[in-house]
């Protein structure tokens, strides 16, 4: 991969800018595991692989619509815009980042796909990784890297068309938002073997009690329906064993995939557990 050129920068740039209601939304319910939200690993044979998160925001960007009705002009042409932006080019010149999150992200890439005509919404985060050993730092630390390549600011300052100024300036000031049951599992991943384990039950109970970032997904479930999550493992090899919420295996046996949804994993975390064995 290569760094991203100016002008596909600006493209991306000018999307979330020209899009002021999405705008406004999507750096605070980015990473908060909303909306329908499909996460892939892919193992090679030789153990390195690709973690990769896709969030389908199509619902949101419907409902802001029809909320826009009234005063949706009608003369303006629907965006459609395909951008990706790559890591290598923030990685490399990053004063915050650790030699060890350099090399782990330089690779890393975003991809913003945008049809108002067609009310569709997804963003595509990509991580290549070389050892599968690797895995568990990535998954459990991209959400921070990303704040602290300062991706809003560079969205707030950087557009040549003006700035959002309802963009958050800091991704982790709620971390609760970004990751609000993080915690509660312990996700394990090592040569053969990918697991994600509730450790404490009682912790992701009390977020849901008590912890304002969950009621706020539970309400939005409420107006949009409910959230989808999807677990694809593809492996190197025939998988022996697998265990987890509505498991589907291919006819190949070497990908497994796992679904529920956020009304499931809230009355019942265990739903959001898996194993994986190959």
């Amino acid at each position: 991969m290569h760094p991203i050129s100016l002008p596909l920068y600006y493209q991306f740039i000018n999307m979330t800018n020209k899009i002021p209601a999405i705008a406004s939304l999507l750096f605070v319910l980015f990473f908060s595991s909303c909306l329908d939200t499909e996460e892939k690993i892919v193992i090679n044979k030789n153990n390195s692989g690709v973690y990769t998160v896709t969030l389908d925001m199509s619902k949101m960007l419907a409902l802001m619509d029809q909320i826009g009705q009234e005063n949706k002009d009608e003369t303006k042409i629907p965006e459609k815009k395909d951008s990706t932006v790559y890591f290598k080019s923030f990685t490399d010149t990053s004063t915050t980042l650790t030699a060890k999150e350099k090399e782990l992200f330089k690779e890393g890439s975003l991809r913003m796909q945008v049809d108002e005509a067609a009310k569709e919404l997804i963003v595509t985060l990509n991580f290549p990784f070389k050892h599968i050993n690797d895995l568990p730092e990535l998954k459990s630390s991209y959400l921070a890297v990303i704040d602290k390549l300062g991706v809003s600011d560079k969205l707030k300052n950087e557009g040549d068309s003006g700035s959002d100024e309802n963009i958050p300036s800091d991704l982790s000031k709620d971390k609760n938002i970004l990751n609000p049951s993080q915690e509660a599992y312990a996700f394990a991943a090592a040569a053969g073997k990918i697991s994600n384990t509730l450790i404490n039950k009682e912790l992701f109970n009390n977020k849901i009690q008590n912890d304002s970032s969950m009621q706020m997904l539970q309400q939005m479930t409420m107006m949009m329906g409910d959230m989808n999550y999807k677990t694809i493992i593809v492996a190197p090899a025939k998988i022996k064993k697998y265990k987890g919420n509505q498991t589907i295996l291919s006819d190949d046996k070497k990908t497994v995939t796992f679904l529920t949804t956020l009304s499931d994993m809230l009355n019942r975390p265990e739903a959001a557990e898996y194993s994986v064995e190959y």
